[in-house]
C-alpha cells in the first residue's frame, strides 16, 4: 500500500492530477454556459473554448511540459497570465473560472514547495486585482476578501503535503540506494561464502586424499563443479628430476594429448616461463607457444587459459589452468576465488609432492643402512677370517703344505658363504622359517668360521615361543646376535660368550656377554677413535630404528656385556 501511495505522488503523476484540476475545474464554466453576463469582452462560449483548447495542450504534451517546468520554473509565468487572462475577460471576481484560475499557483505550490507557493501567490495577487480593475463588474468586498485568501491560501496548504512528499521521495531514492548496495553486498557475501566452502571442502577432501592423483582430482573439481569454470588442467612437477609433467584434464577428454614430463626451462614455452617467473599469465597472444610440444600446443589453443603458478615457498609444485570464453574478463571476485583455491592446491599438493620426495630419500638411505650393516655382519666378518686363514697358510708354507690345502678348501667353502652373504644382503632373501634350532646353529657355523683356526664355544640360553614372532623380527635379532658375538670372539681374548634369550608377548630381551679383557664403551663407540668398532654403532643403530634399547656395559680386563630389548610390535622391515 505504502508503496502504491509513493508511486501515485511521484514528480510526474503530480502533473497528472494537475492536468485532471484543470479540466475538473472547467464544470463550473460549463454549468453557468447559458447565465453568462454579456457585458464582458469575449462570449462565454468563446473564453470556455480557449480553456478547453488550452487544456488540451497540456494533456497532449503533458510530459514536455512537465520536464519543461522543472527544467524551467520561471516558465509558469506564461501560464499565470494566461489564467489571470482568462479570469479577466469571464467577469474578475464574479468568474466561474476561480478554480481554473488557481491551477498555476498549485502547480507551483507542489513543484518547488512553499517558496514557490508564495513566488506564485505574489505574482498572481496584482493580476488578480488588474483583472477587477478592467471586469466590467465592481467586485464585491467579501467575495474579494474570499479570493484573495484562496490565492494566498490554497497554495500555502498545497505547499505543506508538496514538502512532506518530496522528502518521501527523497528518502524513497536513498532506501532504493541502500537497498542496491545492501543487494550487491549480499551478492558479495553469498559469493564469498560459496568460495570459503568451497576452499574448506576442498581442504577437507585433500586432507582425506591417498595420493597424487586424488589430490589432482579433488583440486580440479573444486575449480570446475566449485567455482563454475568449464574446464581445467594440472601439471605437477618432480622436483627429483626438475621436469614437469603428470598432466591432468577434468572433465576427462579423449582428445587431450598425452606426453612426457619436460624439462623445467624458458624455453619449453609460456607455461613454463610462468611457473619459473611466478606469475599469472593470459593466453590469446597471437604466435605465442605456450608449450613446446606441439600436439599439447595446438590442443591448448582451441581455448582461452588462465594459467597459475603453483608454488609452496621456494619449490615449485606445478601449473593450474582454468578456461574462460574468448572474450571474457574474470571479475575480482573471481580472480580472488581461484586463487585461493590455487594456494591451497599448492599446499596440498606441494606437501604430498614433498611428502613423496622424503619417504622415498629415506627408503634409499635406510636401504643403504642396511646393506650397510648387513655387508659389516656377514662380507666384512667372512673377509676378515679369510685374511687371517691366508696369513695362516702363508706362515706354514711351504713346512706344511697339506695343512696348507686343508685350510685352501676350508677358505673356498668360507668365500662360498661369503658370496651368499652378500646376495643375501642385496636381496634381502632371508627364510622366513627361521626356528630357534637354526638359529643356533647358523650362529655357531657363522662365529667358528669368523675365528678359524681356533674354536669359539656359545652358551645358548632362551625362553619363550621365539617361533612366534615376526620373520623380520627373527632376522633383526639374528643380526643383532652376529655382531654382538663377532666382536666377542674377534676382541675378547677367550674361547666362549653366553647368548641369553627371553621372549614374552610384549617384549623381546636379549644378553650377549663374556669374561674377556673387555673395553672402555667410550673409546670403542667413538668412530673418530677406532674405525673397526662399527659394528658397535650398527647395533645401537639397528636397535633405536626397531623402537628398542642397547645398553654396552664394559671395563677394561672385566668383560663385556650387551643388553638389547626389542618391542614385539616394533619396526622390523628394515632392520
Amino acid at each position: 500500500m505504502l508503496k502504491n501511495i509513493k508511486s501515485v505522488f511521484r514528480t510526474n503523476r503530480i502533473f497528472v492530477f494537475l492536468v485532471i484540476f484543470r479540466w475538473v475545474s472547467l464544470i463550473p464554466a460549463v454549468l453557468t454556459l447559458n447565465r453568462g453576463n454579456s457585458q464582458n469582452a469575449l462570449s462565454p462560449f468563446v473564453v470556455l473554448m480557449i480553456a478547453i483548447s488550452a487544456n488540451a495542450l497540456v494533456s497532449i504534451f503533458n510530459h514536455r511540459l512537465n520536464q519543461l517546468v522543472v527544467d524551467h520554473p520561471y516558465g509558469m509565468s506564461a501560464d499565470l497570465l494566461f489564467s489571470a487572462f482568462i479570469f479577466t475577460v469571464s467577469g474578475g471576481s464574479h468568474s466561474p473560472y476561480y478554480l481554473y484560475a488557481l491551477s498555476p499557483l498549485l502547480a507551483g505550490a507542489f513543484f518547488f514547495q512553499a517558496r514557490g507557493a508564495l513566488l506564485a501567490s505574489l505574482i498572481f495577487t496584482p493580476l488578480y486585482f488588474l483583472s477587477n480593475f478592467y471586469s466590467s463588474q465592481p467586485p464585491d468586498d467579501i467575495v474579494l476578501i474570499m479570493q484573495l485568501t484562496g490565492i494566498w491560501l490554497f497554495p500555502i496548504l498545497f505547499a505543506f503535503p508538496s514538502t512532506l512528499l518530496k522528502d518521501i521521495n527523497r528518502a524513497r531514492e536513498e532506501l532504493s540506494h541502500a537497498r542496491d548496495e545492501l543487494a550487491e553486498r549480499n551478492e558479495n557475501l553469498t559469493t564469498a561464502h560459496r568460495q570459503l566452502k568451497v576452499i574448506h571442502d576442498l581442504t577437507v577432501l585433500l586432507q582425506a586424499a591417498p595420493d597424487l592423483i586424488s589430490v589432482q582430482q579433488r583440486v580440479l573439481g573444486a575449480v570446475t563443479t566449485g567455482l563454475g569454470f568449464r574446464r581445467a588442467i594440472v601439471g605437477l612437477v618432480d622436483p627429483a628430476r626438475e621436469e614437469m609433467g603428470d598432466w591432468l584434464l577434468y572433465p576427462a577428454n579423449s582428445s587431450f594429448p598425452a606426453i612426457t614430463p619436460l624439462p623445467l626451462k624458458s624455453e619449453n614455452g609460456e607455461i613454463f616461463k610462468t611457473l619459473l617467473e611466478r606469475k599469472t599469465y593470459k593466453t590469446g597472444i597471437d604466435g605465442e607457444i605456450l608449450i613446446s610440444h606441439q600436439g599439447l600446443n595446438a590442443w591448448l589453443k582451441t581455448c582461452r587459459w588462465y594459467v597459475y603458478p603453483l608454488s609452496l615457498r621456494e619449490h615449485t609444485v606445478g601449473i593450474l589452468m582454468v578456461e574462460v570464453n574468448r572474450n571474457e574478463e574474470l571479475t575480482r571476485q573471481r580472480e580472488e576465488a581461484i586463487m585461493m583455491v590455487s594456494n591451497q592446491a599448492a599446499l596440498a599438493l606441494g606437501t604430498t609432492i614433498l611428502c613423496i620426495d622424503r619417504a622415498r630419500r629415506l627408503a634409499v638411505e635406510t636401504e643403504r643402512n642396511r646393506i650397510a650393516r648387513d655387508i659389516h655382519d656377514t662380507v666384512a666378518q667372512s673377509l676378515f677370517g679369510i685374511v687371517y686363514s691366508l696369513d695362516a697358510c702363508i706362515n706354514m708354507l711351504p713346512i706344511q703344505a697339506d695343512t696348507v690345502k686343508s685350510e685352501l678348501i676350508e677358505l673356498r667353502s668360507l668365500a662360498s658363504g661369503a658370496h651368499d652373504e652378500v646376495r643375501r644382503s642385496v636381496f634381502d632373501l632371508w627364510p622366513s622359517a627361521l626356528t630357534i634350532e637354526l638359529f643356533m646353529a647358523d650362529l655357531t657355523n657363522y662365529i667358528n668360521s669368523c675365528c678359524r683356526p681356533r674354536s669359539f664355544h656359545i652358551i645358548f640360553n632362551y625362553s619363550g615361543d621365539f617361533n612366534s614372532l615376526s620373520s623380520g623380527l627373527r632376522r633383526a635379532i639374528y643380526r643383532l646376535a652376529q655382531e654382538a658375538l663377532a666382536n666377542s670372539a674377534r676382541h675378547s681374548g677367550i674361547n666362549s660368550a653366553q647368548l641369553c634369550l627371553n621372549i614374552n608377548e610384549n617384549e623381546v630381551y636379549m644378553n650377549i656377554s663374556d669374561e674377556g679383557r673387555g673395553f672402555d664403551p667410550t673409546i670403542a663407540l667413538s668412530r673418530s677413535v677406532n674405525r673397526e668398532h662399527f659394528g658397535l654403532h650398527g647395533i645401537q643403530e639397528r636397535t633405536r630404528a626397531m623402537g628398542g634399547d642397547c645398553e654396552i656395559i664394559s671395563q677394561p680386563n672385566a668383560g663385556a656385556r650387551i643388553l638389547i630389548r626389542l618391542p614385539v610390535m616394533g619396526q622390523h622391515h628394515h632392520a
